[in-house]
Parts: C-alpha cells; structure tokens; sequence
C-alpha cells in the first residue's frame, strides 16, 4: 500500500469499455491506479492510459502480474475467453482480484481450481450491489417462503454456432442474483419452448421458496423479477427499478370510462439508475468500495466468490441444456 498517500493501488488487466466504469468507480473509492496492461502487443493499454493519464502501461500483461510488488490488487477485466490465461497466475499472488463476470463459460476450467481457496478472488457481478436487489433480499428474508416469477430475455442469433453466448454472458446475470438472493437451487422441471423460443423452468430451494423461471428471446421485454408473499408484491423491472404493491386503488366509473378499472397499489419505489448523488454506472462504486474493505481484513456480504460463479454457470447451461 502506498503509505504516502494512503491509497491502495490498483492494477487493470483490461482496457476495454468496461475497464473505463471500473476506474472511475475505483478513483471515486479512493485507490490510485498508476499501472495498466491489455492482450500482449495490444495497442489500446497505451491509448487508455493516455485517455485516463495513468503513468505505467505494458505491452505484455505478464509484466504487470510479475510485477505484482507494486499493486495491492488487480482488475481482470478482459474477453472471457481469456482470463485462464491469467488468472492461474494471479491466484498465486494470494492478492484480491475482481475479475469481470462471469468468469469462464468453459466449466472444466472451473473445475481445476479448488474454488474454496481463494476467498480474496471476486467476481463483478455489480447488479448485486443494487438498491433494488438488496430491496429483493430484504423481502425474501422477511415474508418465506417467497413465489417469485423470472423473465430473461435475451437477443439470440439461433444461426450462430455460438447461439447460447448471450446467455452465459449476459442472462447470467440474473441465474446469480436468484442464486444470491434464493441460495442453492433444484430443477423441479425445465422445458423448452418455442413461442417464443426459450426454456421455462421452475426451481425451488430448502425454503419451499418456488421461482418460475421464463427465458423468452427475443422478446420485446425487460429483464424482471416479480417477488410475491402475505398480500405484497415486489416488482424489478428493469434490474434498476423496484416497486412495492399492497392492495388495489378502485377507480369508479366516469362519463368517459363507464367501467369501475383496478390498479395495484404502489406503496414504495427504489431506483438504482445513475443520479446526481452518484453519476457512476450502478453497482460500480457500492463494488469498488466492497474491495477496498476486502483489503482492509474485511469479508464481504454481497460480492461472488468462484465458487458463486461456477454455481451460476453450472444452473444456467443446465437449463440450457448443454
């Protein structure tokens, strides 16, 4: 740790569009971030070091890892079809590393880590650090079990060789905040569908919590979640946006609607979207914060371990099918 300025340096292994959320959220929390590396011979580690006015940049991102004395934690922010090539290394270094979701998509690479080893390794799944989802873990503690109702669209070229790619990068977002917010999950029944093409599932947990569970792609939808139990419903829709319903509003008829009509009640509203308290991309800065308090001793309560990821990973291509 920099003792002069009291500031814990951090290293990014990444210069993509990504790369430029974290850092703002990182020197919003408070590190420096003095050293940075992107894919070996990569133009855009020396461009984004410019844009940002960071000091140091390698064109070898071993460099940068065996200079490990001069960081106290590293950002693996890269194509997920790289970070094995990396993060066996970092591991070594018994040194935190927020590496960017969801990991590997490959489970045999999970599979040769000891996934309880490395506690000081996290995964940046930042939509837990949401408002909104820490609203959701709120309700589901307080009211179980908890019937919950999922949609995750998601845009899929069924062409493509890689047509499940969106799911396993994007969707799973949302296997690991029911993960996160339900705990360990059993496949009651899995289907696939077809109109819309999809899968529709239900899971249930040791709670009797029961979650239905809809991917319909390519669907004009947003991404929800709908939590019911005792008279409540907690709607997110999207990620960013919750609403608490208890009851209805009656409207009576009028001249120009001549039918009694039914709203549910709104009774509470939370909203996680980027406002002038923090302009940050949501879950960024909640996230950078976690990872100083990793360095400070600290165990974390929200971010994802390994193990959370393979977890997350393992459901979603076993609803998948593959």
């Amino acid at each position: 740790m920099d003792d002069i300025l009291n500031k814990y340096r951090l290293a990014l292994l990444g210069t993509g569009d990504i790369a430029n959320f974290h850092y703002d959220a990182f020197v919003k929390a408070g590190f420096s971030i003095d050293y940075c590396a992107a894919k070996k011979n990569s133009k855009r580690a020396k461009v984004f070091a410019n844009n940002n006015k960071i000091k140091n940049y390698y064109s070898d991102p071993f460099e940068l890892i065996e200079n490990h004395q001069k960081w106290d934690m590293i950002l693996l922010a890269i194509d997920t079809d790289y970070n094995h090539l990396y993060l066996d290394k970092i591991m070594k270094l018994g040194k935190p590393c927020l590496v960017e979701k969801p990991v590997f998509t490959d489970l045999s690479l999970f599979k040769d880590i000891d996934l309880l080893k490395y506690p000081e390794i996290r995964v940046a799944y930042n939509r837990r650090y949401y408002e909104t989802i820490q609203r959701a873990k709120l309700f589901v503690k307080n009211n179980a079990p908890v019937t919950c109702r999922v949609e995750l669209p998601e845009s899929i070229d069924f062409q493509s060789d890689n047509k499940f790619e969106p799911v396993l990068l994007n969707s799973i977002h949302g296997i690991d905040l029911l993960l996160y917010l339900f705990g360990d999950l059993k496949i009651i029944n899995n289907t696939k569908v077809f109109s819309p093409d999809g899968r529709v599932s239900i899971l249930k947990n040791e709670d009797d919590d029961i979650i239905n569970l809809i991917m319909n792609w390519n669907s004009p939808s947003n991404f929800s979640f709908n939590f019911e139990a005792k008279g409540e419903r907690l709607e997110i829709k999207p990620f960013e946006v919750s609403k608490l319903y208890k009851g209805m509003d009656i409207i009576e008829p009028t001249e120009d609607i001549r039918i009694r009509r039914f709203f549910p009640k709104d009774i509470e509203e939370v909203s996680s979207f980027p406002s002038l308290k923090n302009e940050l991309k949501p879950g960024f800065y909640e996230q950078a914060l976690d990872m100083k308090n990793i360095l400070n001793g600290k165990k974390s309560k929200i971010s994802a371990s390994l193990f959370d990821a393979y977890k997350a990973q393992k459901l979603a291509q076993e609803i998948l099918f593959i």
